[in-house]
């Protein structure tokens, strides 16, 4: 019984040891601006160097999105747009308004490289991408990707966005 108790003792620690080692590279490539996994972004790609490059295929969809907004399109005008053109998502699906969403609230398209942004699992093991970290824990580096449209363009799709949010909503940008 005893030798049953230490090795899951010894299982503990080597799971645990192993998950902060994985973390630790994960910082150090998030350090040096390097795609950590999972998907890039619409409108970028993963370079040879494992750094998020513009995908000149995809980028003028995005900056259609952003333009759109600003200019007072609706998400379904912009669907139906991006449909026309032979648009596709990351995945290879017709976008939709979460995906739109998605795009609209991502800072890497103004050249921040973002890191740790969002909370783990919770007990039941889903992950909800919505609900962030703290500042203090998250990798912020402006210029850490290339930019695919300027910073006032994000500020004036975040004003429209914010007129059409229903006044009872608390939560910001």
């Amino acid at each position: 019984r005893s030798v049953e108790g230490f090795l899951e003792t010894l299982n503990d620690y080597y799971s645990k040891n192993l998950s902060r080692e994985v973390m630790k590279g994960l910082k150090e490539n998030a350090l040096a601006c390097k795609h950590t996994g999972g998907w890039a972004p619409l409108g970028y790609r993963v370079g040879a160097d494992k750094r998020l490059e513009i995908n000149p295929d995809e980028s003028p969809y995005v900056k259609f999105i952003f333009r759109s907004i600003a200019e007072g399109w609706t998400y379904s005008e912009i669907i139906e747009e991006l449909n026309k053109m032979g648009a596709k998502t990351r995945t290879g699906k017709e976008f939709g308004k979460n995906s739109i969403y998605s795009i609209l609230r991502n800072e890497k398209y103004t050249g921040v490289y973002m890191f740790n942004q969002s909370t783990s699992k919770d007990i039941r093991g889903k992950r909800n991408s919505h609900t962030k970290k703290d500042a203090a824990d998250i990798i912020r580096i402006e210029g850490g990707v290339p930019a695919i449209i300027d910073k006032e363009l994000l500020e004036a799709v975040k004003v429209v966005l914010d007129k059409r949010r229903p006044l009872d909503r608390t939560k910001p940008f």
